[in-house]
């Protein structure tokens, strides 16, 4: 059962795929968060981001989740930062919201479906969740070729909240546990 905290078990704290390590954000990473989050268009496409993006920002989010699952996205053979993904709680019993976002000079690499999919893998084999849910703006189609490379179901179009852009129309993907095992037995999607 997921609360709104959900600490991982000591080996759960790092997480590995063939080229990145997702480990638990801490203050060291403010300076390459905010270097890589001052970005409009990032900032534009996500909920939770401010601009500009300031040292200050990333340092005060870093305390504010202090105990959440928000993970550093790292290169395995550098430890070069890339940005940050993370779990959080729903209302819904057992169920999570996937958030992902990549510094501009790492798009279009398969960082981001990487980084998700190590994620949902977590969500299922370590948290026991029974659903994670995804949202992208309507006009993101690279964060919508991440999610559908994943192989979440579309489950609707609804308007959320960006700090930057208001209130936007965007597109809420899930996934249940079912599909996850389906996906992990058929080893399709790149999934290990």
């Amino acid at each position: 059962m997921m609360s709104s905290e959900i600490p991982p078990e000591e080996d759960e704290s790092r997480l590995e795929t063939l080229r990145l390590v997702l480990r638990l954000a801490r203050m060291a990473d403010a300076p390459a968060i905010a270097r890589h989050a001052n970005d409009r268009q990032i900032a534009e496409m996500t909920s939770r981001i401010p601009h500009p993006y300031s040292l200050g920002h990333a340092e005060s989010f870093l305390a504010s989740v202090d105990g959440e699952l928000i993970f550093a996205i790292t290169t395995r053979d550098e430890g070069e930062f890339l940005g940050l993904c993370g779990l959080q709680a729903t209302e819904r019993e057992n169920t999570a919201e996937l958030g992902y976002w990549i510094g501009r000079s790492f798009w279009g690499k398969g960082y981001a479906t990487e980084a998700a999919q190590a994620m949902i893998d977590y969500a299922f084999r370590a948290l026991e969740l029974t659903t994670v849910e995804v949202r992208c703006r309507v006009i993101n189609g690279a964060s919508r070729r991440v999610i559908q490379k994943c192989g979440f179901g579309y489950r609707g179009t609804g308007l959320s909240t960006s700090l930057v852009a208001g209130r936007v129309a965007s597109e809420t993907y899930a996934m249940d546990r079912r599909t996850w095992e389906s996906l992990k037995a058929w080893g399709g999607r790149g999934w290990c």
